[in-house]
């Protein structure tokens, strides 16, 4: 069957594919853990993949959906699990795929979860007790059946044994797909599984307020029994944490050694904001997570520390009250520990009293990917509390934010909705704009924060910032356009099924928006779009309906930002424009003897700089280098402020003068075209009539 693959390979690029990747699995066994991963990962590298939410319904035939599906997927992954071939409707899926592969030229990669490929082709162990079953019940089936097992257990694939990371097998997989669609008409794609930390672009670092250096080495800790889940639910926990840029410290398996918690998990634990205990079946088995867990607490108690409980298949009362699994070790903990039973003492109580924090349980029957991003989720928002106090926010905008996050949510969080914040040139839309990126980022699949597209699109194009969006949503370096056209075709065909949250901040031109958020269609359901901009008409004209008029759009309140104490003095802060396109860090003022005046002044200078931009750029040019010669002079007063004010309105005056101008030019110009029209008309046919009446008189 080795050619199975190679020769249907050339007629594929002939056809239209709708999916990328159809999954043929056993529900029961790996819906809601591995596959459910490997569906998430493929997903997120919008790679556009089929796979059945629901248990099969057992019947005689493959639902016609599923057989739609299958003849219309590039790419067939078929995840052999210990009871796959029970059913008999995977087995008919199997055989459909098999036939198709040969019809259409479908790529077919066979996935050995816990299963060797010699039993799944020779039907040993468990799929020979199912064929048995098989050739009593279907006769005349079971023969195809059976050959189709052996054909696809002679393909290329990949073999899970459980001794590396499930989602580092997932990755190898996905790199696999990536490969085969590369090869094929679909966009290039190449795998890209860290996001390029250089990228120009506000993403989740430069935006995010908080720091590890800042009090502590880790954001996370997390404690776990090895045996039990560090190569798959734990190691999935610690991708999807790390893939969230929350640092996140899972210890190597050499660092327990001795009778003694080492001291590097000693230092981790006291540098970790938050600690994840992972209570698995055999967890209170193990002396070193016991100690580990009592340092937990004690740092709880000292420092504060947040510390969230996952019952991971156990349940809760059986870690609090030692009943169960957790009953039988401290039972031979205390046999083992008879001359120091204030040790095992200890363990008890902090079992007894980790169980009491609220947190998160999970009994199967749910996918696990869903279950990590609820604790992913909770941890982002922990973080983020404790490093973005409201008291950063400048004056007079907290109320604010609420009202634009009420605007956002109005009608639940369903559909696709775009938001507009308009208001003037330092009134305060990008300060506004990331608090609301900080506030709403967790109930999204991607975050994009596009800031000053104005001025980047001016300086590297349109097609720049689609590029952006692009690997930032999708974190991937080579999915990239050439062309506007070509950029919003991607971007159409990528994000259709993402629930996406996308920030474009400082627009300027409805060009802008047309390349990048196009159409409310273009987005999966429950994306928002928030766009900040000086322009209302082009909110307008760009057919949103939900926008916030930023009030006292002029006001200074919503320039300076509140005073604090520091070494028991009070130091005047002023949010600048860099501090407003980055941080929400307040930064203080160097010279802070400058007088109120003067950085009154200065403010005043630069919101008048900021509104003189709308001029055309010869005027606007000049009034802004005349601004900033103002500005760079230490001696400004309130007299060469009002100057300036007076001559930004001499001139807005003049430009609005000579636009009446030419707009009665273009009057004129449209009636002298008319006139024209209209005595070329007349002298057509004139001609005409003496044309005729010399003919006549020929004639006569």
């Amino acid at each position: 069957m080795a050619t199975l693959q190679a020769s249907g390979h050339s007629s594929s690029t002939l056809k239209e594919w709708e999916f990328d990747v159809f999954i043929s699995f056993r529900g029961p066994e790996t819906r809601y853990g591995f596959t459910g991963y490997l569906h998430k990962a493929l997903c997120e590298r919008g790679i556009r993949t089929f796979m059945d939410l629901e248990d099969l319904i057992s019947g005689n035939k493959i639902q016609q959906t599923f057989a739609r599906a299958i003849e219309s997927s590039r790419i067939a992954i078929v995840v052999f699990s210990e009871h796959y071939a029970d059913t008999s409707f995977l087995l008919r899926e199997l055989a459909k795929l098999l036939e198709c592969s040969q019809r259409f030229g479908q790529f077919v990669l066979p996935i050995f979860y816990y299963v060797d490929p010699g039993e799944v082709r020779h039907q040993r162990g468990s799929f020979e007790k199912a064929m048995a079953v098989h050739e009593e019940r279907f006769k005349d089936k079971a023969p195809i059946w059976r050959a189709a097992l052996r054909d696809a257990a002679n393909l290329s694939g990949l073999h899970y044994k459980g001794d590396e990371f499930e989602y580092e097998f997932i990755e190898k997989i996905t790199k696999q797909v990536l490969a085969i669609l590369k090869e094929d008409t679909l966009p290039a794609v190449a795998d890209y599984p860290v996001r390029p930390e250089s990228q120009v672009q506000a993403s989740f670092d430069s935006s995010s307020s908080f720091s590890v250096s800042r009090q502590y080495q880790y954001h996370v800790f997390l404690s776990f029994r090895g045996c039990d889940t560090r190569f798959r639910f734990t190691g999935s926990l610690f991708k999807a944490l790390r893939d969230n840029k929350i640092h996140t410290f899972m210890d190597d398996v050499g660092l327990h050694r001795g009778n003694d918690i080492s001291r590097t998990l000693i230092e981790a634990i006291k540098g970790s904001r938050i600690a994840i205990i992972v209570f698995s079946k055999n967890y209170a088995d193990s002396t070193y997570c016991l100690d580990e867990l009592v340092k937990i607490l004690e740092c709880h108690e000292s420092d504060d520390q947040f510390v969230l409980p996952v019952f991971y298949e156990v349940d809760t009362n059986d870690v609090r009250r030692q009943t169960g699994s957790y009953g039988e070790a401290m039972a031979k903990h205390e046999e083992k520990f008879k001359d120091d039973k204030s040790k095992v003492q200890k363990w008890k109580h902090a079992l007894h009293e980790a169980a009491n924090f609220t947190g998160f349980c999970f009994k199967g029957k749910k996918y696990e990917h869903e279950f990590i991003a609820k604790i992913v989720g909770v941890v982002s928002k922990e973080i983020k509390r404790v490093a973005l106090p409201v008291a950063d926010y400048p004056v007079g905008l907290e109320s604010q934010v609420s009202k634009v996050k009420s605007l956002i949510f109005s009608d639940g969080y369903d559909g696709v909705h775009m938001v507009g914040i308009h208001g003037n040139g330092g009134s305060g839309k990008t300060t506004i704009a990331h608090a609301i990126y900080h506030l709403i980022a967790n109930s999204f699949e991607s975050i994009c924060f596009l800031e000053n597209v104005r001025e980047n699109s001016y300086k590297h194009g349109l097609v720049h910032l689609q590029n952006i969006l692009l690997s930032n949503i999708f974190e991937r370096k080579n999915l990239k356009s050439t062309s506007i056209e070509q950029g919003i075709s991607t971007i159409r065909h990528w994000l259709q099924q993402k629930k996406i949250l996308l920030i474009l901040d400082d627009v300027d031109k409805i060009e802008q928006l047309q390349a990048l958020a196009g159409k409310p269609d273009w987005f999966g359901r429950g994306t928002r779009v928030i766009i900040t901009t000086r322009d209302r008409h082009l909110l307008v004209c760009h057919g949103i309906e939900r926008i916030y008029e930023l009030e006292n759009s002029n006001s200074q309140s919503n320039i300076i930002a509140s005073t604090r104490k520091d070494n028991g003095e009070q130091v005047g802060e002023k949010i600048t424009s860099e501090q407003v396109n980055g941080s929400l860090e307040p930064l203080v003022l160097e010279d802070t003897n400058l007088d109120r005046s003067k950085q009154l002044s200065v403010i005043q200078a630069e919101s008048n700089a900021q509104v003189i931009g709308q001029l055309n750029e010869s005027q606007a040019e000049t009034c802004h280098t005349h601004s900033l010669e103002r500005i760079e002079n230490a001696n400004i007063t309130l007299k060469v402020k009002e100057e300036l004010e007076v001559k930004d309105l001499s001139l807005c005056a003049e430009l609005a003068s000579l636009e009446e101008k030419k707009r009665e030019l273009e009057e004129q110009i449209r009636a002298l075209k008319a006139e024209i029209s209209d005595f070329t008309a007349e002298r057509h046919l004139l001609s005409g009539k003496e044309l005729y009446s010399s003919l006549m008189m020929e004639k006569c």
